[in-house]
């Protein structure tokens, strides 16, 4: 008992001396709990309460709740003398269902939001037993004061990894949670057995899609010497070569690539250029089962530059073309442009919808010349813009019509009508235009003027675009400082992953900008971005709001992260501090 004591004093002197002083000298802490207490406070976790969220609307009956019934019962049973709980929670930290042995103790649970439908992220509610395991990626067994709130300290949390069986992803946490008086290590040894019969229920959980693609994965894998990839609608599987032959990023751009290709194609063999720059051959056979598609079982290899291409090489693509729907709206692009037929681009204002039309003109023409009309001209000279795009018909040069969902009627009828020399009064195709996504849909006066074009495609917005975020920074950096040796740190990418971009590839290219000035050459770091990128508030920011923001990181910078100092210099108080700090997603 002194030995707990003891113990117990000596964590609440170093989480005291990490919070108040903002030392980082964390000795007799386990590392894992120094590195949770690291990243709550990174995150804004105020020490002081728990801060829970409801989210409505989880699958309570979903394959992961049924198959882990079974072992959450037998837990349960076990230690059925005990007042505990067995919780069962999403690859988000969301409470899906609970096992209690004791009303009392239900009860106790209860107040601190460990209940169904609540939230336990490490980012959210700190070291806990839930949110530390999915960072960690491992078994952790949290007592009493390693938790980092308050409010947590008086219990004791042992929780394990669930994976997918086929892709070795947490698919979610299996938690054992008691008082810390009743805490033993047996509840870690039993939690870990129980997640491993979990996988075990789901290898052998499966519907007829399922099984078809698992069969097709199974033979395709029977040497287990080649990396093989197995994508359906729901689920994905990967031997053990493919598992380790890509970086977690590029394998779910290949995912996404995989299935986006199976729906449209019987079978594949191609070259695909991944996130990171690796380049891979990707061989693979659409799985059906009836009359639908299960998924595609594929064999993919790395690729060298001394590699024999599997085919004739296409021409340069544009940067960052990785994520389905922006192959997809390139593909349409390109096969308008190579059939001289006029397409119209639609997309949020600073998508890319003019570097797409620009880079894939450019790539069929050696000598290619686009020229950006803006709406303006064609509203104030309608028949004489007209004109200009009939003039360059056969020759390389596209003209692209920016914003025309912005024209008036009186504009729009003019510009048709001007082009009635056309061929099937339709516009000629050296002619594109943009617009804003969903604005040309009714009726009116978009009528005249969708029947302008042949084609159609939507870019998606930058948000939507995670996979193409590293390579786009890359091209983007390249234009900014040409013959400049400049990159992007982990963290900073980290950064600019998380950022919601309402402004697209425009406000990115602004941030960068914004770093290049701090840091002109070298690695551009986390704090050399500018401060909307260091948050991810949970809703939009008033101005106010933003300059309030932006002092926070500003203070928080001075003082190199130490949020007790950050506060005396800003005049707030350290809780909060770190009410603010999680109210705009500060990541400083």
């Amino acid at each position: 008992m002194a030995d707990l004591a003891d113990r117990r004093r000596l964590l609440t002197t170093a989480r005291e001396d990490f919070l108040d002083r903002g030392r980082t000298d964390l000795r007799g802490v386990p590392g894992h709990v120094a590195a949770s207490w690291r990243r709550s406070a990174s995150s804004g976790v105020a020490p002081q309460g728990v801060a829970s969220e409801y989210h409505s609307g989880l699958d309570v009956g979903s394959r992961l709740v049924r198959c882990a019934r079974p072992s959450m019962e037998q837990l349960a049973e076990q230690l059925s003398d005990i007042p505990i709980c067995v919780a069962l929670t999403d690859d988000r930290a969301r409470i899906l269902s609970r096992r209690d042995t004791a009303s009392g103790f239900a009860r106790v649970l209860d107040r601190v939001y460990f209940a169904q439908g609540f939230g336990y992220a490490e980012g959210a509610v700190g070291t806990n037993g839930v949110g530390t395991v999915l960072e960690y990626g491992e078994s952790v067994h949290i007592v009493g004061a390693e938790h980092f709130v308050d409010t947590l300290q008086s219990f004791a949390c042992a929780g394990a990894p669930i994976r997918d069986p086929f892709t070795g992803r947490i698919s979610g946490v299996l938690d054992i949670s008691c008082l810390s008086d009743h805490s033993s290590p047996v509840m870690h040894s039993l939690v870990r057995s129980a997640a491993r019969r979990v996988e075990d229920d789901l290898l052998h959980d499966r519907g007829l899609p399922q099984q078809a693609l698992f069969d097709a994965f199974s033979r395709a894998d029977v040497h287990g010497r080649r990396a093989v990839l197995a994508v359906g609608q729901r689920v994905v599987m990967a031997n053990s070569p493919m598992q380790t032959l890509l970086d977690p990023g590029d394998l779910e751009a290949l995912q996404d690539h995989v299935r986006f290709r199976m729906l449209r194609r019987d079978a594949v063999d191609e070259r695909v250029d991944l996130p990171s720059g690796t380049r891979v051959r990707l061989r693979g056979t659409a799985v059906t089962a009836g009359p639908d598609v299960a998924g595609m079982v594929a064999t993919v290899a790395v690729l060298h530059e001394v590699d024999t291409p599997a085919g004739p090489r296409s021409r340069p693509e544009p940067a960052g073309r990785r994520t389905p729907a922006w192959c997809d709206a390139a593909s349409t692009v390109e096969s308008a442009l190579r059939a001289g037929d006029p397409v119209l681009l639609l997309g949020e204002r600073g998508s890319g919808r003019l570097h797409l039309l620009t880079e894939l003109h450019r790539s069929l023409h050696d000598d290619g010349r686009v020229v950006a009309i803006e709406a303006d001209e064609v509203e104030a000279e309608p028949a004489g813009v007209a004109a200009r795009v009939l003039r360059a018909d056969r020759q390389p040069v596209l003209h692209v019509l920016r914003d025309v969902d912005r024209l008036s009627p009186t504009a729009v009828r003019a510009f048709v009508r001007a082009l009635g020399s056309a061929a099937d009064g339709r516009a000629p195709g050296t002619v594109a235009a943009t617009a804003s996504a969903g604005s040309l849909g009714g009726v009116g006066r978009a009528a005249p003027l969708t029947a302008m074009f042949r084609a159609s495609a939507t870019v998606p917005a930058l948000r939507h675009r995670g996979p193409d975020l590293p390579a786009l920074a890359d091209e983007l950096l390249a234009v900014l400082a040409p013959d400049r040796d400049v990159r992007l740190s982990r963290d900073a990418l980290r950064l600019l992953g998380r950022h919601r971009w309402p402004g697209n590839v425009d406000e990115l290219r602004d941030a960068l900008v914004t770093a290049l000035a701090r840091r002109p050459v070298g690695t551009i770091g986390a704090d050399d971005l500018p401060a909307s990128c260091q948050s991810v508030p949970r809703s939009a920011l008033r101005p106010v709001d933003e300059i309030e923001r932006d002092a926070i990181v500003a203070a928080l910078r001075e003082v190199g992260g130490n949020r007790s100092a950050a506060a005396a210099a800003l005049g707030l108080g350290r809780s909060t501090l770190y009410r603010k700090i999680r109210q705009y997603g500060i990541s400083v």
